[in-house]
């Protein structure tokens, strides 16, 4: 399978090179292996967050839930979930403020972990009729929201910057390097996962790059409008190559 994920990756990334950053480097870094887990999972991982940032609506579309009996008031839709070291100061944004000690145990090396997250998430069963053909298919959103809710992003700010060429060594040249205004710009790492030669999951990483330095990065799912683009991209490069005639 590596070597169908290598020569696939040489057709699809940009000057036809081979992707760069291994799955198993993506695993390595600090909130990976949080990606596509539900929040209820994350606080039995990682304990209560710092804060979390809430993207919905007026608080009369916020419900009264609790977190083995830590009170909180909170919408269906998405939220932000706030890892820091040290005391964060209450901000102005929706949410909850975590008014006494958060946990510390998954930022080891950093200052912070910010864990993007999707509301009204569900679970897809497709079961067989016991009679007749064909199958039913259900979707069901859990009513406990810190279950319907999926981890689809993190990014971490380490406590030490990384230089560009400790990047540049560990993980090869990137796929992408996006540059912002002045010094500042991004490398990109595309990850790619295969079934067979067809496309399954793909993720991008970017480094923050400012005067030469990385100090923040971030890993993004499909469920990113850019990422499901570039997958999408790679069905439809992977339909040519062997599913067309």
């Amino acid at each position: 399978m590596a070597v169908c994920a290598l020569a696939f990756a040489s057709c699809c990334f940009s000057g036809g090179a081979i992707a760069a950053m291994t799955l198993d480097q993506m695993k390595s870094l600090k909130g990976a292996s949080r990606l596509e887990i539900t929040v209820d999972r994350l606080f039995q991982d990682c304990g209560l967050a710092s804060a979390i940032v809430d993207h919905g609506p007026a608080d009369n579309a916020k419900q009264g839930i609790n977190w083995r009996g830590v009170a909180m008031r909170l919408s269906a839709t998405d939220w932000d979930v706030v890892y820091v070291t040290g005391q964060r100061k209450p901000g102005t944004a929706e949410g909850w403020f975590n008014r006494g000690k958060a946990d510390t145990r998954c930022t080891s090396g950093l200052t912070q972990l910010l864990i993007h997250t999707k509301g009204q998430v569900g679970v897809l069963t497709v079961t067989k009729k016991t009679q007749g053909l064909g199958y039913i298919t259900t979707y069901d959103i859990p009513k406990d929201l810190y279950k319907a809710h999926k981890v689809v992003g993190v990014e971490a700010t380490l406590t030490r910057s990384l230089p560009v060429s400790t990047l540049a060594g560990r993980y090869g040249q990137p796929d992408e390097v996006i540059k912002q205004p002045g010094i500042r710009g991004r490398f990109r790492y595309w990850v790619v996962t295969l079934h067979g030669h067809r496309p399954e999951t793909l993720y991008a990483v970017d480094f923050e790059i400012d005067d030469n330095t990385c100090k923040t990065y971030s890993i993004s799912t499909s469920d990113a409008d850019f990422v499901q683009q570039r997958f999408e991209s790679l069905l439809r490069q992977w339909e040519r190559d062997y599913v067309l005639d």
